[in-house]
């Protein structure tokens, strides 16, 4: 086995002596000694493979030319890092994982630590911690020593909490281990229950995103849970109303659930005031109510191992792991009553399941199952010193005495021992400190060196059991049921708008607490921001436009009203199908509006508003423009324009500002009326094609009034000309094909857009599909305007 030299330690490698002097020693020669039989023990195993050392400082010279499988920038620089030897071959070096890791970094995911033989190293880890404890006095030495132990202890336990993370791999191959769904990642799944804390949602407050939780566990909530969504308006827990659909509906299908949360809460301000026989009373009753709260179970657990009550501890948090076998902190109450029971191994493995629940826990237990490491090794090495103490002084007599028996394997191999600590004695690489510890006694020193060889069969067996345990992990899938209610409490009217008298659609709860259709909350707020119900002003929900559906409620309908939720779907599928079918589009009646032009929109009436709204969410995002007709039925033209939206920009209080742009003409064929707006029955017109005898004709007339155009635009005063650029652009420039698109050429609309022409002009002008009737009308305009404007 490859063994380690630590950079930097401070080592009490005293053991008993018959010596004064051997006993009484300076802390700064102990350091002086840890280094120097460290170094005395790697050479006796290179040693007893045949190696040379001249062969050994050539592979490690050519050893740090090799890459660093540790992922962790930090482990060769850490004070407390290990560095690999190499005299051994490459098929039996164990590479360390043991480095030291802060809490930042252990709060990193992308840090991965790689070994090819964890068991290995762990022992052979355990095994030097305990050799350390052991000649330190039985973890009663000096300062120093006892913080290098405790730095070991936490470096060690660091690498195991990883490896029951991370699946070990070579650079990006190391994945994370394939084990249960995080306590976390399982509650967005339960859409019934509270997502911080997995139980019954107590005093329920919905967010601006949808999701439902408890009001206490609102309290500094930063962020949502379930979405992680930051800019929630109502995220101030003086803001939040109690949400009252979904409250009710609490009640009626979780009424005793309810009650043991009550009572939780009553034993759990007793606990906080240290009485706890009454806070196990409350605890009592509420487990009656509720025997599957698994958070009541885990705070009676706590209780019991305060009052010492350690096996009524145990079963309480036995239960709570069956209840839910992914919540970490069943884990911790498990292993805060088996320490209390004095079953350490076991302590253990509780906590390195409570790591490996919840990722993000690995910094929080790495002390607590760094102090179980230690006090294990610690109840080893005591229990094996005498026995060790007893092979020091063997080994050292057997090498003092002359008439040893050479057969004996211990003399022999204590012979082959100091044989290599001669030969490095005169080594130039040497510190002339550690010469004058290496020319103290030999026995002791060979002593040290068999400490050093030293194994302990009881911490080997506990990293067996460590990765058997993680290997079960691995393949361990819990089953854990989500929050259900009784059919029979299920009722239909529980889910009524109060708006339209329907099923709810699309959910949606105000910051007041009153749920309604998305729909009719907007139609009601076209019209003033505030709530329905309660009249609450609603001017920053309004303003903030972010209506999110309200989970619990739209996955309450889905999974106990299966059916009258399709049928609630089909009904509003055929509105929107019908919203945007052709044969029956809204017209917003303004102004005239020509293809390919640009018209922006400001919307500001709740009808308009209505519509707008309507033609997005029904994907046709198309409307129809008519100018305004006094004379017509309804007061708009027979022609017009569809309009298709570009963008819409709302503004804190409902209004818009719409982007459009002309598309098809139309004539109105028949007229409605629907929810207060205008809508028609339309057929939309296309040119006709260009008589084959006139297509020069058309072509010099087109020509012609595109120069004269050009000639006025040039020739108005310069604020006419700056306006129109301003507002229109420069003219298009003439398509190749004009002749054949639908509408004619673009510039001759822009043309039209700009001309200061009556309402009826522009109408018949729009009606026409001779593409030369049309340029005649357009050129006898330009002319009557050239004459006005200069």
């Amino acid at each position: 086995m490859l063994t380690s030299q630590r950079d930097s330690t401070v080592t009490d490698v005293d053991s008993k002596s018959n010596s004064q002097s051997d006993v009484v020693v300076d802390h700064k020669l102990n350091k002086k000694r840890g280094r120097c039989f460290s170094r005395l023990f790697q050479v006796s195993s290179s040693s007893s493979s045949g190696r040379s050392r001249h062969a050994k400082k050539m592979s490690a010279s050519s050893s740090s030319s090799l890459p660093d499988l540790n992922a962790s920038p930090s482990a060769t620089s850490a004070p407390h890092s290990r560095s690999t030897s190499t005299s051994e071959p490459s098929s039996k070096r164990v590479l360390r994982d043991v480095v030291s890791v802060d809490a930042a970094e252990m709060q990193q995911t992308d840090v991965i630590f790689v070994t090819s033989s964890p068991a290995e190293s762990w022992k052979e880890e355990l095994d030097k911690l305990a050799t350390s404890i052991r000649l330190s006095g039985g973890g009663g030495g000096g300062g120093g020593n006892r913080e290098d132990q405790w730095k070991d202890a936490r470096n060690l336990a660091s690498s195991i909490i990883r490896s029951w993370v991370i699946r070990p791999g070579h650079g990006s191959q190391s994945t994370v281990i394939a084990g249960p769904q995080s306590f976390n990642e399982w509650n967005k799944r339960d859409f019934l229950s509270c997502p911080k804390c997995g139980g019954v949602l107590h005093q329920v407050a919905t967010l601006a995103c949808g999701h439902s939780f408890c009001r206490k566990c609102t309290n500094s909530l930063d962020h949502c849970y379930k979405c992680s969504r930051a800019d929630n308006p109502s995220l101030n827990a003086d803001q939040l109303r109690t949400n009252v659909t979904v409250s009710t509906l609490v009640e009626k299908w979780w009424a005793d659930e309810l009650k043991a949360v009550e009572l939780r809460n009553a034993g759990n301000q007793a606990f906080c005031n240290q009485l706890y026989d009454q806070a196990l009373d409350k605890y009592h009753l509420a487990a009656q109510s509720a025997p599957g709260d698994f958070t009541l179970l885990s705070n009676r657990s706590h209780c019991y191992s305060k009052m010492g009550k350690f096996e009524e501890a145990l079963k309480d948090a036995d239960q709570v792991i069956r209840l839910r076998p992914n919540w970490p902190k069943g884990y911790y109450r498990r292993a805060e009553a088996l320490k209390g029971l004095g079953r350490h191994e076991d302590a253990l493995l509780s906590l390195l399941h409570c790591a490996a629940m919840e990722r993000s826990l690995m910094c929080d237990v790495r002390d607590d199952i760094a102090k179980a490491l230690y006090g294990i090794t610690s109840s080893v090495a005591k229990q094996k010193c005498h026995r060790i103490g007893d092979r020091t002084i063997a080994g050292a007599a057997g090498l003092a005495s002359d008439t040893e028996d050479s057969s004996s394997s211990s003399s022999s191999e204590a012979a082959a021992a100091l044989a290599a600590t001669s030969r490095i004695l005169p080594s130039e690489t040497e510190e002339e400190e550690d010469d004058d510890v290496l020319r103290q006694s030999p026995q002791r020193m060979m002593a040290l060196s068999l400490h050093h060889q030293e194994i302990h069969p009881k911490l080997h067996q506990m990293v067996d059991r460590i990765l058997s345990e993680l290997e079960r992990l691995q393949k361990w899938t819990p089953n854990i049921s989500l929050r259900g209610a009784d059919p029979a409490k299920v009722d239909i009217s529980d889910f009524e708008c109060t708006l339209c008298c329907r099923l709810m659609w699309q959910p949606v709860t105000t910051p007041c607490g009153h749920s309604f259709c998305r729909t009719c909350l907007d139609r009601c707020m076209d019209h003033k921001a505030a709530c329905p119900l309660c009249q609450t002003s609603l001017e920053n929900y309004l303003a903030e436009r972010k209506q999110c559906l309200t989970e619990f409620l739209d996955y309450a309908m889905a999974t106990y009203l299966p059916q009258e939720y399709a049928d609630r779907s089909c009904i509003h599928d055929e509105e929107m199908k019908e919203l945007a079918s052709s044969h029956n589009i809204p017209i917003f009646i303004c102004t005239m509006a020509y293809p390919t032009v640009k018209c922006p929109l400001h919307v500001f009436e709740p009808r308009y508003r209505l519509m707008i709204r309507r033609c997005m969410e029904s994907g046709s995002r198309q409307f129809g423009m008519c100018s305004y007709v006094q004379d017509q039925p309804q007061g708009f033209a027979e022609f017009g324009t569809m309009l298709e939206v570009n963008d819409v920009e709302f503004f804190p209080d409902g209004r818009s500002v719409v982007d459009t742009v002309g598309g098809r003409r139309f004539r109105v064929l028949r007229r409605g009326v629907l929810d207060g707006y205008c809508t028609a029955t339309v057929e939309y017109l296309v040119d006709q094609p260009v008589d084959p005898s006139r297509v020069e004709i058309v072509k010099t007339l087109h020509d012609r009034v595109r120069q004269e155009a050009q000639h006025w635009i040039n020739s108005a005063p310069a604020n006419l000309r700056q306006r129109i650029l301003g507002h229109f652009g420069t003219m298009p420039d003439a398509e190749p094909d004009w002749m054949t698109l639908p509408n004619g050429p673009a510039w001759l609309w822009w043309l039209m857009a700009i001309l200061p022409l009556n309402p009826k002009a522009q109408v018949a002008t729009l009606s026409m599909t001779h593409i030369e009737k049309r340029l005649e009308a357009i050129q006898r305009g330009v002319a009557y305007v050239r004459q006005r404007t200069l």
